[in-house]
Order: structure tokens, then sequence, then C-alpha cells
């Protein structure tokens, strides 16, 4: 009896402190706010070609730089076998009706583009980059299976100043366990190398580059950002169609993790002062939030332009953020260029939780 007894209270006492971790495992709080300056620039590039994208948390009070050159292929940890081009640089693809990387040379792209023109507002530059809205059901490279795809050629881009570099072809799969599997070689050469990437259900993606193969570290977990800022191809009036451009200061939210936004436009400064002041969780529930990957864009500032008379922030609009754990901000831009006091390239922005 006596040891069932010394038994029965080591058991206790064992789950009282296994309670006690469970009751210590706890989210931190979030973040009240605060006022940042975005760390865009790798070294003294210009501020319209700034070297980063940078994700934002504001739970967290945490920005991660990525240099926008050292990745090229985004492989999707979700239900889907996707894969994304890098949108950053303005990269480009073409599927080639070919399964034989070493058969694919120069010659089956021949007369085929690879470049952004804005003066050449030609529909077919959208069909060789991904869908602008993120749609992972229209990537330019086709959903992955088992079997080998036809060969895609990647042109990695210009955009934002990025330099330019040997053209790419590549092949993808899926290995016997799920895995993606990626081969890769120069255009013109049958030197390849090749990729396996496991599917993390932390992330949404997984980054590669031609140079340096699975990188250890890219995009953080898809619960810890909100807002990525950077560089990367959309689309701007040209007449009367659209033209492929290359936006500077893009703001993006995460829209796969569920992050969403509402845009708040005024007449001018001061109504958009008073309103932000003013503006409360209650306010904030009884939105209808955009769940649109770009809904803020680059809708934030506003750059020289013809019939443009103020550059600098737009400060007649302000941005409200549901994140993933159902935190509400507000957000607004204070400056970002030399007009409004403020660095090309490390913009300063403002975000508070309301509660």
């Amino acid at each position: 009896m006596k040891q069932l007894l010394i038994l029965s209270g080591a058991l206790c006492l064992m789950m009282a402190c296994d309670k006690s971790k469970l009751e210590n495992i706890v989210l931190p709080p979030a973040s009240p706010g605060n006022t940042i300056e975005i760390n865009g620039l790798v070294g003294s590039e210009s501020g319209t070609s700034a070297g980063n994208m940078v994700f934002i948390d504001f739970s967290k009070d945490l920005q991660t730089p990525l240099i926008r050159a050292n990745w090229d292929l985004a492989f999707y940890c979700g239900n889907q076998n996707r894969v994304m081009i890098n949108n950053t640089t303005a990269a480009m693809a073409v599927v080639v009706d070919k399964t034989d990387l070493d058969a694919v040379t120069a010659a089956d792209v021949s007369g085929e583009t690879f470049e952004v023109d804005i003066t050449d507002p030609n529909p077919a530059t959208f069909l060789k980059v991904d869908d602008l809205a993120g749609d992972l059901n229209k990537t330019v490279i086709p959903e992955i299976t088992a079997t080998a795809s036809k060969v895609v050629v990647i042109g990695r881009g210009t955009g934002g100043g990025t330099p330019r570099r040997d053209m790419i072809k590549a092949q993808f799969s899926l290995t016997e366990n799920g895995d993606y599997q990626v081969k890769w070689s120069k255009l013109n050469e049958n030197n390849y190398q090749t990729a396996t990437i496991a599917k993390d259900e932390e992330f949404n993606f997984k980054y590669v580059s031609f140079d340096n193969g699975l990188l250890a570290t890219a995009e953080p977990a898809k619960f810890n950002w909100d807002i990525v800022w950077g560089t990367s191809i959309y689309e701007t009036p040209n007449g009367t169609i659209m033209s492929a451009y290359i936006f500077s200061d893009m703001v993006g939210v995460n829209y796969l993790s569920g992050v969403k936004t509402v845009e708040k436009k005024y007449d001018n400064e001061a109504g958009a002062t008073q309103a932000y002041d003013a503006y409360s969780l209650a306010d904030a529930q009884a939105e209808t939030f955009d769940t649109y990957r770009w809904a803020i864009g680059a809708n934030w500032r506003q750059t020289a332009a013809p019939g443009v008379t103020s550059v600098g922030v737009n400060k007649r609009r302000f941005y409200i953020v549901r994140d993933t754990q159902g935190n509400y901000y507000k957000l607004k831009f204070l400056s970002f260029t030399a007009e409004d006091s403020g660095t090309r390239g490390k913009p300063e922005l403002r975000y508070a939780l309301l509660k």
C-alpha cells in the first residue's frame, strides 16, 4: 500500500509538472505597434533598385530581408505541386515541347523575348510569368507530377537592377516519396545540377537558387509574416491595354496564409490622419476585408509621372491588416523618398494593434 501511495504521488507530481509545462506554452503577446524603417538596401544600390525583398511580421516587430537575386524557384508546400518563378527579378519562362534536356538549346526559344519592355505592350508577356494575383492554378510551369515534365527554359530576369545571368533549362518531377525534384543546367550546356525539395507544412514555399541549390533560409514560416515589400513584375495601363511593368516599392500580403487587408481612402491628408487616429477595433470588425495579393500594392506611394504634383507617400490612404493570428493592425506609411524626407529603398511605416 505504501508503495502504491508513493507511485500515485509520483504520478500526480509528474502530471502536475506536465500540466505546468502545458500552461507555460503560450504565444507571446502581440506587439502593440511600432514605427520601423524597412531595410530594403543591400549595399550602395539606388533605392529604385533595392536589392532586398523584406517580409514584415507586425505581431513580432520583425522584418526579414531576402536578396531578390538569391533565388530562382519557389516550391509550394501546400496541397498542390506547384513551382513559382521569381517575380521580383521579372523572371520569365517558356515550356518547350521536348522532354529530353540534352536536346534543348537556344534554338528552341529563338525569337522569344525574356525581358519586360513597357514600350511593347505584348499580351504574350503575361503568358511567360506566373499569374499576377498569385493563383497557383495559373503558374507558367505546369503542375509537377511523377512523370518528368517538358523542359522549361527560364530567363532569370533583370528587373530592379538585377544583373543579367545565363538562361537556364530545367525539368521537374516528383520522387516516390512525393518530394519535388528539379534538374537544370545553363541553356547551351549539359552540365546538370539537381535538387530535391521536401514539403514543409510550416512554410508556404521552399526556395531554390540555380547558383546555390536548396536555400536553408528564405521566406519566413507562413505564420511569421504579414506583408512583403520589394520589387515585383505587375501591370500598368498602356493606352487601351495593360502592359507588363516592373514596380519598385510594391507591397504584397501573405494571402496564402489568410492575411487580409482593407484600404481606407480619403479626400485629403488631414481627413486621413484624423480617421487613422480615431480608427478602432470595432471599426475593423465591421469591415469587409480584401484577400487580394496586391491590395496594398503601389497605392501607398506616388512617384514622378505626367500629371503628378506631389511625389512621396500617399497620405490620403491607410490600411487595416488582419494577420494570421486574428489580430487587427492599422498601418500607414510615413516616408519613402527624398521629397517626403525619406530614403528610397528604406521606407518608414507605422502600425498599431487595435484592441
